[in-house]
C-alpha cells in the first residue's frame, strides 16, 4: 500500500502551474507538452493549434477507461510489474510529476496515477470546431 506521495506543493505537476478547468492554447504550453501534442497531430487532419488544451484531474476511474480506451486490451498487470514501471512510480512519488498526461501520450504516467490511486493531471485536447458547435 502506498502511504507516501508527494503532492506538488500545491501545483499539479512541478514544471508548470496548470489550473484545473482552465483552457489552454497550444502557445501557452510548455515545450514538453507540445512536444507530446505534436507526435498525435503530426500526420492527422488538423494542427495543435486547432485544439483548445483543458486542464483537469481524471480519478483513477476514468484513468483506468483511459488506458483501456488508449491501448485497447492493454494489460496493465504486466505493464504495472515492468521495472521501467516500478522506478517511474517510484520517481512520481518522490518528486512529483513534472508534466500532465496530454491526449494518448502519458500512458506510462496514466498508469503510474493508477497504480498509486491518484487522480491523473491530465490536458483534455479538445478539436476548437467542436466548440463552435
Amino acid at each position: 500500500m502506498i502511504t507516501q506521495f508527494k503532492m506538488f506543493e500545491g501545483k499539479y505537476v512541478n514544471k508548470f502551474d496548470f489550473e484545473i478547468g482552465k483552457s489552454y492554447e497550444y502557445e501557452e504550453l510548455p515545450k514538453q507538452v507540445k512536444d507530446d501534442i505534436d507526435v498525435q497531430v503530426e500526420d492527422a487532419e488538423y494542427g495543435p493549434e486547432d485544439y483548445t488544451y483543458l486542464f483537469k484531474l481524471l480519478t483513477p476511474e476514468e484513468t483506468e477507461e483511459y488506458l483501456h480506451d488508449s491501448f485497447g486490451e492493454y494489460d496493465i498487470q504486466d505493464a504495472i510489474d515492468d521495472p521501467y514501471m516500478k522506478k517511474l512510480i517510484k520517481k512520481i512519488m518522490i518528486n512529483g510529476l513534472d508534466y500532465p498526461a496530454v491526449g494518448i501520450e502519458g500512458g506510462h504516467r496514466a498508469l503510474a496515477f493508477y497504480v498509486m490511486n491518484k487522480p491523473l493531471p491530465y490536458l483534455d485536447m479538445i478539436l476548437k470546431d467542436d466548440l463552435d458547435e
